[in-house]
């Protein structure tokens, strides 16, 4: 018995909604599961060089997730992933992951387990994996496995700006203060909810505003300069840039007649060996492209 899962990748935080705020974008991952008399795992595209083959993959403790959490006999699983995504730059690769990895479980075993809840129970926070499960952009509780989506607004664009090399997400959040000043903190929740307001009304005039910052991302510029200064001059031109997740690539929500000329503005200031891409929305999240076949 095999299945077929097609998962998007996804930028998180967009700048103030920290752990709250997630988009999907159309760089998928696909993840093959089928029932076999030894558990293998093998990885092809980004990341095949680092991604571990042993019971620490991110697929397969999810699979063992959900067996655990419908009451299912542990099987002996043949894992095929092929990652389109960039892996380790702040797209979201552990989110597909893990959402991957519980969708096609439960397309295999059935039951009836919340995937939003386990996710985020695995990831550690609901961003990435709410817009990687869901599609489109998605707002999620804190401490609660809720999420909200919105459907992706034809008016604004998406820019990634992809850095050569890979952060870490623990170093990048062993970066982060234990406190904030509660101004910062009253500035952060008022941006979130503009930048919601502006992707619900697809209303792309108060992007740059709405994408300001005063809670991680300058922590984390520290440790990846080429990214703050990107971001920087970017913010500079009146283009709504921020860190994609825990970086250290750039993203930026523009209008989306905007988004050639945001493009080339990116080209021209980012250091040698960046990749500039205007990425579509993806709509629909975790798909199963294959369904179970015995």
């Amino acid at each position: 018995m095999s299945v077929t899962v097609r998962v998007p990748a996804t930028i998180a935080n967009l700048g103030p909604g920290f752990d709250c705020l997630g988009l999907a974008i159309a760089w998928h991952n696909r993840i093959t599961l089928e029932a076999a008399g030894t558990t293998t795992v093998h990885v092809s595209g980004p990341g095949e060089d680092r991604i571990p083959r042993d019971a620490s993959n991110l697929v397969l403790r999810s699979v063992r997730a959900w067996e655990a959490a419908v009451g299912a006999d542990a099987g002996e699983w043949a894992i095929t992933i092929s990652n389109e995504a960039p892996y380790g730059r702040g797209f979201g690769s552990s989110a597909a992951a893990i959402v991957g990895g519980l969708v096609a479980a439960r397309a295999i075993l059935g039951g009836g387990a919340s995937l939003l809840a386990l996710a985020g129970e695995i990831e550690g926070h609901l961003d990435n994996v709410s817009a990687a499960l869901l599609g489109g952009v998605t707002i999620s509780g804190y401490a609660t496995a809720d999420a909200f989506r919105l459907p992706p607004p034809d008016s604004i664009a998406v820019l990634a700006c992809v850095a050569p090399g890979r952060l870490s997400t623990s170093k990048a959040r062993a970066a982060l203060p234990a406190q904030i000043p509660f101004a910062d903190a009253v500035f952060n929740a008022s941006r979130a909810a503009l930048l919601a307001a502006s992707i619900a009304t697809g209303d792309p005039t108060r992007l740059p505003a709405a994408t300001e910052d005063r809670l991680h991302q300058d922590r984390r510029f520290a440790i990846a300069e080429d990214a703050g200064a990107l971001a920087r001059a970017l913010r500079a031109d009146g283009i709504a840039a921020f860190l994609s997740g825990a970086g250290p690539s750039i993203a930026a929500l523009v209008a989306a007649g905007d988004a050639p000329s945001a493009a080339n503005a990116a080209r021209t200031h980012a250091p040698d060996g960046w990749e500039i891409r205007i990425v579509p929305f993806d709509p629909s999240g975790a798909v199963v492209e294959k369904h179970p076949t015995r």
